[in-house]
């Protein structure tokens, strides 16, 4: 199985949404990963991260293919990139064949039909979000421009010729069943829904690493309201700290803590501006090993995100951590799957209006759910809804089951249910 993503694996999303995965689906598949890598912080940091990386992906029989991931300019990087990484692949595949692409998002599905048209390869297309939707949506991209125009077009071919099919989400599912390419097709593909799910041997809470965080934070008792993710684009700061503003009020004590990828001065600046002391919050930024301690600290974790057609494909992977951690959520409507998840399980507050009374109500009703006796539940959350390996993978191998089973009866090659091959046909 060869899996294909155009987020380098060094990134912050890479720990916890790529090797959490290949690692777990390794020990059933014989797994190859190509990624594009880019700089992302320092050499140093980078260099340390690339070498953890080798040596993880090592020690679970997973060999990696790197990739440099291009730019600029944005239109004709990605093409390069599509070209280069289908071209990469079939030479692999000319010396070690594969028998199924897993693509994860539209970049990385645009290779995979490539090769699947020059190779035959089934590929699973794992859609991560609406790729031209989410630029519209951002601003970066004019609905009558050529790369959302080119960009649906692609989208079409794939959803036409795609093997399997992933969302994040069921909100979204009627929306893409409408796309053209998936709408001439009767029946649709193999279609599984599998939310953004965490590696929960690594997010756990520990009481010990609680109290070392608070210690180090200089927080003694208080409660801890936390937010751990990027800023800017899709995640509103100033609604975050207005919300954060407004449980102060009915929450004596409530220090913040912002756990942000890029520049956490921003948020240090932003809560300053306010006239926030600087006793009352801490802004910085932690490694993938460090965030269960940081989120195993805090109380209750906050995510607010700008709500339109695109993010009702998103899961956030930040819902995963925090349940993991023993934390409820505060989110904001409009967002995937949020308003079912919490209004069946109870696991945290949607914020319906971004309003000072709603604001008091939401805080309210998180200040109960974050008693210390409520984190084993929202683990048990975790373990039953967003668990890397009893809730992903499974379902990716039951797909991964299902497409060479129906390439198999096409007349390709022959392979053994869990993906392992047993004969090529035609190989004598």
């Amino acid at each position: 199985m060869l899996f294909v993503s155009y987020n380098a694996l060094i990134e912050p999303l890479g720990p916890t949404q790529i090797l959490a995965y290949v690692c777990r689906l390794a020990d059933t598949h014989d797994m190859v990963v190509l990624s594009f890598e880019k700089r992302v912080r320092s050499e140093e940091d980078d260099a340390r991260a690339t070498r953890d990386t080798e040596r993880l992906l090592a020690a679970r029989g997973v060999r990696w293919i790197r990739l440099r991931y291009h730019k600029r300019p944005s239109l004709p990087a990605t093409l390069f990139d599509i070209g280069r990484g289908a071209l990469r692949i079939l030479g692999e595949h000319r010396r070690q064949r594969f028998d199924l692409l897993h693509a994860r998002g539209h970049v990385p599905a645009a290779i995979a039909w490539v090769v699947r048209k020059l190779a035959g390869i089934p590929f699973l297309f794992d859609i991560r979000g609406l790729h031209a939707e989410e630029y519209a949506d951002a601003g970066h991209w004019d609905e009558r421009g050529l790369k959302f125009r080119l960009t649906k077009r692609v989208e079409r071919a794939i959803l036409r010729d795609a093997d399997g099919i992933v969302t994040l989400t069921h909100a979204i599912r009627p929306t893409l069943e409408g796309f053209d390419g998936l709408r001439q097709r009767a029946p649709s593909p193999p279609w599984s829904v599998i939310p953004s799910c965490v590696d929960l041997d690594h997010f756990a809470a520990d009481a010990s690493a609680r109290a070392r965080v608070r210690r180090e934070l200089g927080v003694g008792d208080r409660p801890i309201l936390v937010y751990a993710g990027s800023i800017g684009t899709w995640y509103q700061l100033d609604e975050m700290l207005d919300f954060y503003q407004a449980a102060r009020a009915r929450w004596p004590g409530l220090f913040f803590l912002a756990l942000v990828n890029r520049s956490p001065e921003t948020v240090a600046d932003a809560l300053s501006a306010r006239g926030i002391a600087a006793s009352d919050y801490a802004a910085t930024w932690a490694r993938h090993a460090e965030m269960p301690a940081y989120l195993a600290a805090a109380d209750a974790g906050l995510a607010f995100i700008r709500p339109c057609l695109s993010k009702r494909s998103s899961s956030p992977t930040k819902y995963a951590e925090y349940l993991a951690c023993g934390l409820p959520i505060v989110a904001n409507a409009g967002i995937g799957d949020v308003e079912d998840l919490l209004a069946r399980t109870g696991a945290g507050v949607v914020v319906a209006a971004q309003t000072p009374a709603a604001y008091h109500a939401a805080a309210d009703r998180i200040r109960a759910l974050a008693a210390a006796a409520n984190r084993p539940r929202w683990r048990a959350l975790a373990e039953s809804e967003f668990s890397v390996t009893s809730r992903a993978c499974p379902a990716y191998r039951d797909l991964y089951a299902g497409i060479l089973r129906a390439a198999e009866r096409a007349g390709g090659r022959v392979v053994q249910p869990d993906g392992h091959r047993d004969v090529t046909a035609g190989s004598g």
